[in-house]
């Protein structure tokens, strides 16, 4: 009964223990991915930024560029005039396009580097899928075998239960049966004994009465 209470005891304590280490992995999973989610929202609002202060420098640039393309227009006469206007008005479509280029090539960076976290983050959540899996699985086994441990003590106690309720019935019995021996043998005794006393006083009365005629 002792070895069964500190097996019990002892299932109790692993089943403990893994619903504890289920718990503190899971909250862990949890912690990581918020987390890296706040990791990710501030990159994209970091991105975001930069791309609104080019966006912005980009729209300057270009205004700058409209006004230098209208100041040469209404003011060039000669054909030299016209000629640097050509040439000012080919410059600022050479920033325009270097500048839309260079927009374009960072978003397209920017969207790789989200690309390539979200990738990172479903192999991440798979790979505590299946190590969570894992564990779950070692869990039900070491469960499993602390529930043949309890039935095969549990088997062990009744059978010692009924082993000892059958020898005290069989003591009973014989307890009875000696019982019963002695009983019957006194009985047995205490007739045999009033047959003989009774048998010795009917001889003495016969023999009064037969002394008793003769005198």
């Amino acid at each position: 009964m002792k070895q069964f209470q500190q097996v019990k005891q002892a299932a109790i304590i692993i089943q403990r223990h893994w619903v504890a280490t289920l718990k503190a992995r899971q909250q862990q999973k949890q912690f990581q991915q918020t987390r890296e989610a706040v990791i990710t929202i501030q990159r994209y609002w970091v991105a975001t930024l930069k791309a609104r202060l080019q966006h912005k420098q980009f729209f300057l640039t270009r205004r700058a560029a409209i006004t230098i393309q209208r100041h040469w227009t209404a003011t060039l006469s000669t054909r030299q005039q016209l000629k640097q206007y050509h040439n000012s008005r080919g410059a600022a479509i050479t920033i325009q396009r270097y500048w839309v280029a260079t927009l374009k090539a960072r978003q397209q960076q920017r969207q790789f580097q989200q690309i390539k976290q979200a990738t990172i983050t479903i192999q991440r959540q798979w790979v505590a899928t299946l190590k969570a899996r894992q564990q779950q699985k070692q869990f039900l086994l070491a469960r499993r075998a602390a529930i043949i441990i309890q039935r095969y003590w549990v088997a062990t106690f009744k059978a010692r239960e009924q082993k000892k309720q059958c020898q005290q019935t069989r003591d009973a019995v014989i307890t009875i049966q000696r019982y019963w021996v002695a009983t019957l043998g006194r009985n047995t005794e205490s007739q045999t004994t009033a047959e003989t006393v009774s048998t010795n006083q009917g001889s003495r009365h016969h023999y009064s009465k037969i002394l008793g005629g003769n005198a």
